[in-house]
């Protein structure tokens, strides 16, 4: 029986695969729901928020897997991510199984690499996969939601509930079609039965980049949070609201090169990732700046641009005599903060899982403190220098001398930053004139400022500036990401095997062959046993053969036939064993030759040569008779064959022959099997 035959409907998604393995049909229309929740239309505009920031609603597992949920958020990816999606179609038709996942909510870019059960795969032009142990059984073809995600021809021509009622349009998606191996086979080809994962690595949404007026696959990371101000299922902002010219100028920051450790150089700046329409928009940009250092705020002329990068160069100066209050705070002095960062990061090298990497940590606290630890998830960041610079520079901002001034107005030219594309500093000169007071003379960062119009005051917060936490050199990376080691290799062990017939007696005067195919034990392995079939030479149909432990026998074969047979292993080892080629052998029932025949006698007859001869004693079944036009008998041709009893006369005529002709003749006795005996002859006879 097909392993995916159908049987019966309605089972569920309980048995999914597995009972489609056990010969049952699972068949379940998901309907797509989830339309995308009200979103916030809050932005901390002037704030720096925390760059610890909140984790994503939908853990990277549940990202990367394919799930029967009938009403999921939906998504929108950037970068490069490893996705699974949620199954809209589940069903088995022509012992095929059926999946149509639903990936993104929009287009994307483009489908780059098929994965099995957490393995990439290759394909061939139609989609079947041709490597891996599911090679030939399995096909997965895209679609990539730029017009209507349900467009598959083997859906539309196999089942007559997928139609128009079914286009998922803006939808991209893929469809994992699953042919059913051999029963035997199955738990090789497919191991964990309905559980088997079907993923692709996929490149996000395109991205407008102002710099040239184009929108095109990036993971520029301003352009990416510029993508999400104004996504349509994002924060919504019409593009007229972004400051283009502060995004052109992060971009070129975030394109900077950057030499990593293991030589070469990466972009300085990129984000991989999703959000989904149920997101606060607060959240989605606060992980991305996590990931990136970039944030969102508002500009002096109203409109939004990013701020992040480098410190840059002062704005301004302010002094004593423009400050009527000032604050400081020493996290060290109070034990605030933390004095050890575990950085946690995106990794395509660990099949796209947020890893922990080297931790940063402040060694010169800890030698008078207790470790105080704090976790910082870069989880759209991929790549390690990354994050270990923006790593680095948090625990520098997050443990620095803090600082609030109450100014007169001239702390409004502290407002903005100088420049586009830079963090924004200032410099600090307080000197009280009367000589009291603690001296702070330093370049700060400013980062937070509240203007109060009624009083005519700015209160500002400033971080302290050390512009040694942005110095960089690609030894401080630490370990680099090693590869996950692949799964752990039990490759099936060399097969010795022998192939040969067997006589069976079946009773007196009776026997029959059988072919026999036996393996050579391999010492220790009690799990080991075979599978054999075997055909007659030039047929295309192979038949099993009954197994015994490690030996294999077929039914009845035919004396004198060609015959061929395979052999492969099966136990407990990685993926399938080869099937190993073995004969031809020709089937011989009887090997021993009969005796000779005696007394050939050649006469003339009328239109007919006659030939007598007695019989051997024992063991022959016919007598074969030999024409030829001289005494070689390799020249000469079979004419006819008789049977007689043994020991006595037997006779035969050739009609064949032409008057004047002269010939020789022989005669041989041949076994049940065909093995001939010594011939008789020749003898010469000239037709009248």
């Amino acid at each position: 029986m097909a392993i995916f035959s159908s049987i019966a409907y309605g089972i569920g998604y309980a048995v999914g695969f597995l009972g489609a393995a056990a010969g049952l049909s699972t068949a379940t229309i998901l309907s797509l729901a989830g339309a995308a929740t009200q979103l916030a239309t809050g932005l901390a505009l002037s704030a720096v928020s925390r760059a610890l920031a909140p984790k994503v609603n939908i853990p990277q597992q549940e990202i990367q897997a394919v799930i029967n949920q009938t009403d999921a958020p939906r998504r929108v990816y950037v970068g490069r991510n490893l996705v699974g999606g949620v199954r809209a179609f589940f069903d088995v038709r022509n012992s095929t199984l059926h999946q149509l996942v639903v990936v993104m909510h929009g287009a994307l870019t483009s489908f780059d690499e098929f994965w099995v059960d957490g393995k990439r795969v290759t394909q061939d032009g139609d989609g079947r996969v041709t490597s891996g142990e599911t090679a030939g059984f399995v096909t997965s073809t895209t679609r990539d939601g730029s017009g209507w995600g349900g467009n598959y021809p083997p859906l539309l021509e196999n089942f007559n509930s997928w139609g128009e009622n079914r286009r998922l349009n803006g939808q991209a998606t893929f469809l994992v079609r699953s042919t059913a191996p051999k029963p035997e086979d199955f738990s090789k080809k497919f191991p964990k039965s309905y559980n088997t994962s079907f993923q692709w690595v996929i490149r996000g949404q395109a991205v407008y980049d102002p710099r040239s007026e184009s929108t095109v696959y990036s993971d520029n990371a301003a352009l990416v949070i510029a993508h999400y101000l104004t996504h349509p299922d994002g924060f919504k902002l019409d593009p007229s609201e972004i400051n283009w010219q502060s995004v052109r100028a992060m971009a070129n920051v975030c394109a900077q090169s950057v030499p990593q450790l293991a030589g070469g150089t990466a972009a300085n700046y990129r984000l991989w990732g999703y959000w989904t329409l149920d997101e606060e928009p607060n959240q989605v940009l606060a992980r991305m700046h996590t990931s990136s250092g970039i944030r969102a705020y508002e500009m002096q002329d109203g409109r939004i641009g990013l701020i992040g990068g480098p410190f840059g160069e002062p704005a301004c100066t302010l002094t004593a005599k423009d400050i009527s209050q000032i604050e400081t705070r020493e996290a060290i002095s109070e034990r605030e903060g933390y004095n050890v960062l575990q950085v946690f990061h995106l990794s395509a090298a660990q099949k796209y899982e947020v890893i922990e990497v080297k931790s940063w940590r402040d060694e010169a606290r800890l030698a008078i403190e207790g470790e105080i630890t704090q976790e910082h998830r870069l989880e759209m960041c991929p790549n390690l220098s990354q994050a270990r610079r923006l790593a680095k520079r948090q625990i520098h901002d997050d443990n620095r001398q803090k600082i609030t001034i109450i100014t007169n107005l001239v702390g409004l030219k502290a407002r903005w930053p100088r420049f586009d594309g830079q963090r924004h500093t200032i410099l600090l000169d307080y000197r009280p004139e009367d000589g009291s007071g603690r001296v702070i003379q330093d370049e700060y960062e400013v980062l937070d400022h509240e203007f109060d119009p009624v009083a005519l005051e700015c209160r500002i917060e400033l971080g302290r500036v050390s512009r040694a936490s942005m110095a960089w050199s690609p030894e401080e990376e630490g370990e680099t990401t090693a590869d996950l080691p692949e799964d752990e290799e039990n490759p099936p062990p060399p097969l010795s095997a022998a192939f040969s017939q067997r006589v069976i007696q079946i009773s007196a005067g009776v026997q029959q062959a059988v072919l026999e195919v036996a393996a050579v034990a391999i010492p220790d392995r009690q799990d080991l046993t075979i599978q054999a079939q075997f055909r007659k030479v030039g047929e295309t149909t192979w038949t099993d053969m009954q197994v015994t432990e490690l030996t294999a026998r077929s039914g009845a074969v035919e004396d004198g036939q060609q015959y061929e047979a395979q052999v492969r292993w099966l136990g407990v080892f990685t993926g399938v064993a080869v099937w190993q080629a073995l004969g031809p052998i020709t089937v011989q029932i009887d090997a021993t030759a009969p005796g000779q025949p005696v007394e050939l006698i050649p006469s003339n007859g009328a239109g007919y040569v006659h030939l007598s001869w007695r019989n051997p004693a024992t063991g022959f079944f016919q007598i074969r008779i030999y024409r030829g036009p001289t005494t070689d008998f390799s020249a000469a041709s079979l004419i006819g064959t008789t049977g007689g009893t043994s020991g006595q006369i037997s006779e035969y005529q050739d009609a064949t022959a032409v008057s004047g002709q002269t010939y020789r003749y022989w005669v041989r006795a041949a076994n049940v099997s065909g093995v001939e005996g010594a011939a008789a002859g020749p003898v010469t006879i000239t037709k009248t």
